[in-house]
């Protein structure tokens, strides 16, 4: 199949570039097949990033919104929709399947309109006859005249994939009868992560010599005061406690997010480095190079636990073993932490909390982590288990509709366009 990917234009947020390179990697694998993949991006190392972690040579990037005719705009959707206007490229012709991979763009929590216009274009494309699937996604609540608007979208789609029950259960509430559950797919193990990289010799060898911190530049922004003052020094507070708690034990600074450049999260390593480095000093590490998702696995594998303001960066701890604490700035942390992997407890919503409770809350998150250490690393075990069967079957449900629909997509208002 030729498959259209929406969402993995940027490797360097390392949570995208995994769910990519993993959908890649497991749905050959699954299917039995090498696809040909298509993906947006406004950089070809992107692409090159891509082919290299994942080991295949059949990535393509395409400019965003290739699937569309150039110039279409949001006012020509309602014209698209009732066939005034043709809204689809000559390109979409060649696609197979349009994959759309998860996060939480389709909630409220970044404002209304950007999931009301990235479902209409992909009922724009069912429409035209392309298959369109969305998987791992974290939706909703949506509100208002948004509820029946985005209930009669989503339905058009052939299938959605939730990457936990609390969406699946909320989307079922809303009538929807064409959705499912898998994990993340950062839950799988990266087709190079047993590789050694030449960049851990930095580091202390031995596993637990240090806590990795993964900040976030961000976050700030969704917290009461929205203050990136105020969350620096909060920072400072949660890694002095920690530094002081450990004592032998040495602070990794770990940038998950590289671009675009208001959110790269170098910035924040490198300015806790400078502020804790008098205090604690020689005990601060850094990694804030760029690297791959795989590259950064390998040093999350061997810290004693985790923090991380990033949520892939708490997925990859979970997936390598390591227990971790999350701060948490969207609904999306609660279904994929908190409820799929069971570590609720472990979250602190920093939209909910005055810099006083975060603080409190952050020392007996702290206690509890340390109490349970042993018991959180059992648990992840079978975890995994878990989550690897439920993407396979997912994997398997979307390979099928290559035999059910045929290859190739159907002209508008064929015997496919309505299929779900």
């Amino acid at each position: 199949m030729n498959i259209y990917i929406f969402n993995c234009s940027n490797t360097f947020n390392y949570g995208s570039m995994m769910m990519g390179e993993n959908f890649i990697r497991y749905f050959n694998a699954v299917s039995g097949k090498r696809h040909v993949y298509y993906v947006e991006t406004d950089d070809e190392i992107n692409i090159q990033r891509l082919k290299y972690a994942a080991r295949y040579d059949e990535i393509h990037g395409v400019e965003f919104n290739s699937l569309f005719v150039k110039g279409f705009r949001w006012y020509d959707y309602l014209p698209g929709l009732i066939s005034l206007k043709k809204p689809v490229s000559d390109f979409a012709g060649r696609i197979d399947l349009v994959v759309v991979l998860g996060g939480d763009d389709f909630t409220e929590d970044y404002g209304w309109k950007a999931p009301v216009v990235y479902a209409l274009q992909f009922v724009l494309l069912r429409k035209a006859g392309l298959r369109v699937v969305m998987l791992g996604q974290t939706m909703g609540p949506f509100r208002s005249f948004r509820v029946p608007i985005m209930r009669l979208l989503l339905a058009r789609m052939n299938r959605i994939y939730t990457r936990d029950h609390l969406t699946l259960n909320y989307l079922e509430g809303l009538g929807l009868n064409n959705v499912g559950t898998m994990d993340d797919l950062a839950m799988l193990p990266l087709t190079r992560q047993e590789e050694a990289s030449a960049r851990q010799e930095q580091l202390p060898a031995q596993p637990g010599a240090y806590i990795t911190y993964c900040p976030s530049e961000l976050i700030y922004r969704y917290t009461r005061e929205g203050s990136r003052e105020r969350w620096i020094q909060f920072n400072l507070f949660l890694l002095d406690a920690v530094l002081r708690r450990y004592p032998d034990k040495k602070l990794l600074l770990l940038a998950h997010v590289l671009k675009p450049d208001h959110v790269d999260d170098r910035r924040a390593v490198r300015e806790l480095k400078e502020l804790l480095e008098e205090k604690h000093h020689g005990r601060i590490l850094i990694a804030d190079y760029e690297q791959y998702p795989f590259e950064a696995r390998a040093l999350i594998k061997k810290s004693y636990f985790m923090i991380a303001a990033r949520m892939h960066g708490s997925v990859s701890a979970l997936q390598c073993g390591v227990p971790s604490l999350t701060l948490s700035y969207s609904s999306k942390f609660w279904g994929v932490i908190g409820e799929s992997y069971g570590m609720r407890d472990y979250i602190l919503d920093v939209r909910q909390m005055d810099d006083r409770q975060l603080r409190e809350r952050t020392l007996h998150m702290l206690d509890q982590l340390e109490a349970n250490l042993d018991l959180i690393r059992k648990t992840l075990k079978y975890k995994h288990t878990s989550a690897e069967k439920s993407i396979v079957s997912a994997l398997r449900e979307i390979a099928a509709l290559d035999q059910t629909c045929g290859c190739g997509n159907t002209a508008s208002g064929g015997p496919n366009a309505e299929g779900r």
